[in-house]
């Protein structure tokens, strides 16, 4: 059994405006922490003197700044999409990884890994017949084992990558609901 409470964190633009949230689940995939951001839509000067370095600041210090500092329980790691891992990275020393559903044929039994990367592999979970793609942030191979290992245990009583679709669906809802018709 598992005591790894597996992090989702997102940042999204919709309508012009940004906003991220973050949930923190048990090993069944049920919330125990989830916080959002409003919507924050930058000014025309902000437009202007941030200029191509808006979007990331927004997202990696505004945006991500805010939900690291609410966290209650610290997460084993945090799940971010990929296009989103390197720029958060680069603002925050958290543990990072990137879920990804494969069709890739099965690798055999729940557990078995196949390393294509130093920062990636392919692992084989307890539920799906596909195996999951992991791409790691800045962690040495040495500290990536016990997260691969507790990738495995979760995938017994969770969908892995489930929580990260849910989490940007409710946040697509949450902006929805708070711009104007």
């Amino acid at each position: 059994m598992t005591n790894a409470f597996p992090g989702y964190l997102i940042t999204l633009s919709e309508q012009g405006a940004f906003l991220g949230g973050m949930m923190i689940t048990d090993r069944y995939g049920i919330p125990k922490d989830f916080k959002y951001t409003d919507p924050v839509t930058p000014t025309k000067v902000q437009k202007i003197i941030y200029g191509s370095v808006l979007e990331r600041y927004i997202r990696n210090h505004v945006i991500i700044g805010a939900l690291v500092k609410e966290v209650n329980m610290q997460p084993s790691f945090f799940v971010v999409p990929q296009h989103q891992m390197e720029a958060i990275g680069e603002a925050h020393n958290l543990t990072l990884l990137s879920l990804q559903r494969t069709q890739f044929t099965s690798l055999g039994a729940p557990g078995t890994m196949n390393r294509s990367k130093e920062r990636e592999c392919l692992i084989q979970g307890h539920s799906g017949e596909h195996p999951i793609r992991i791409l790691f942030g800045p962690i040495p191979v040495d500290q990536q084992e016990p997260i691969l290992k507790e990738l495995v245990v979760l995938s017994k009583t969770m969908d892995l990558v489930e929580p990260q679709e849910r989490l940007e669906t409710a946040l697509k809802s949450i902006c929805l609901e708070k711009s104007p018709l």
